[in-house]
């Protein structure tokens, strides 16, 4: 296998016969110019941060796909801290590799994608509750040091109530750590750190009534220059789940995202033809795009396109057909940019072709972590070629010749 440089030498990828490289562009890249000014701002020291939401399903959760766009955005622009992290291990769930999670008590959890449930649900749709006094939970946002997530800033997203427990955090003695902890809303909490720390342990102070304490997530930032990218994912995860999470509206706002990239529709489809309304999907992702845009009115939006699939390792979903050209048409109306990673990856069919290459697992549905990583390259890519054809070289002069009358 060769190594092919990226059309404009961004990033270096590797060069697979499946992936049309040539297709790797952002569409409609205009209706990202609000993320264009934010990076024009990070760069001439204007403001601190840039800061990305990924939205999606089980692609995202993994966050290899999404942690790769992140370390790469980072060492261009500046590490401003891991962002969001959810610990899916209380649900018995698969965490992100790059974290380290570790809990100590019972823990309950639910997830928005179960009907069946009726829980209070944050940012992704996950929620974990205890009401074991002696639970604790720590978490390390950069278990193999890859990059530098040390952290001076914790945003907490939870559900409060009077009863609820006070957050204590410890080191690794135990002995509190001196923290001053801000009530952001109903449903977030900010700690701010006398020094930088890296890693969380999270502890409860009883009351005098001990209620339950119920976690959403936990984002980590800093205090240097540069991009946050937060990884928002849950495994299977549709437009509707997400709109059944009570807290997503001022949870999402309060990120104060630059660019907002959704990667939804692989489980919207992931059905029989019989049973598929794609009336039902547009509507239902209009009516999130809509949510959203009421609520971040200056971050640019991103749609992307699910890859090929095949249901239960036999049936090649046509559905995906359908989802591809509705993503098309809520990019129009709502004015958003497309990634179309379903031309990319070779449409219809191709996920075989990414299996053959090492890149797509055998279910057909999901990526190997090169596939991931790779996706994440292309992504990076796309991004940074969108923003460099903006700005557009200056034009020569036209040579003018004179001539004598005669």
């Amino acid at each position: 296998m060769s190594s092919k440089k990226g059309e404009d030498g961004f990033v270096l990828t590797e060069d697979y016969p499946c992936v049309h490289y040539d297709k790797n562009v952002i569409g409609n890249a205009a209706a990202l110019n609000k993320y264009f000014k934010a990076i024009d701002e990070l760069v001439s020291g204007k403001r601190d941060k840039l800061r990305i939401v990924h939205i999606g399903d089980s692609h995202i959760q993994a966050d290899y796909l999404t942690h790769t766009t992140r370390q790469l955005l980072q060492k261009t622009y500046g590490n401003g801290g891991r962002g969001f992290v959810f610990p899916y291990r209380l649900l018995r769930s698969n965490n992100p590799e790059n974290i380290k999670i570790s809990a100590t008590g019972d823990w309950d959890g639910c997830v928005s994608t179960s009907y069946r449930t009726q829980c209070n649900f944050g940012i992704c749709g996950a929620s974990t509750s205890t009401y074991d006094s002696t639970a604790s939970l720590k978490i390390d946002p950069d278990r193999y040091r890859a990059m530098n997530y040390d952290f001076s800033r914790l945003d907490i997203f939870h559900f409060g109530n009077p009863n609820a427990p006070r957050f204590r955090f410890l080191n690794g003695d135990s002995s509190e750590l001196e923290v001053d902890i801000l009530k952001e809303s109903n449903s977030i909490s900010s700690a701010h750190f006398t020094s930088d720390q890296d890693s969380m342990w999270l502890a409860f102070e009883k009351r005098d009534t001990y209620d339950f304490v119920q976690l959403f997530g936990l984002s980590f930032e800093n205090d240097d220059r540069g991009v946050i990218y937060h990884s928002i994912g849950l495994n299977g995860a549709h437009v509707q789940s997400y709109l059944r999470n009570q807290f997503f509206d001022e949870q999402l706002q309060h990120l104060n995202a630059d660019l907002i990239i959704i990667s939804l529709g692989t489980n919207d489809g992931y059905m029989s033809s019989r049973r598929f309304c794609d009336g039902c999907f547009k509507d239902n992702y209009s009516y999130f795009l809509t949510k959203i845009r009421e609520r971040n009115p200056e971050a640019s939006i991103l749609l992307t396109t699910p890859g090929d699939y095949y249901r239960r390792r036999r049936y090649h979903d046509i559905n995906q057909r359908q989802v591809v050209r509705v993503i098309g048409e809520l990019s129009e109306k709502h004015e958003t940019g497309i990634w179309d990673f379903n031309s990319i990856m070779g449409g219809s069919y191709a996920i075989k072709d990414w299996v053959r290459n090492g890149l797509a697992r055998y279910d057909l549905v999901h990526y190997t972590e090169d596939g991931y990583v790779l996706q994440g390259k292309l992504l990076y890519d796309a991004l940074m070629k969108a923003d460099f054809a903006r700005i557009e070289p200056a034009k020569p002069e036209k040579e003018v010749t004179q001539t004598e009358d005669q």
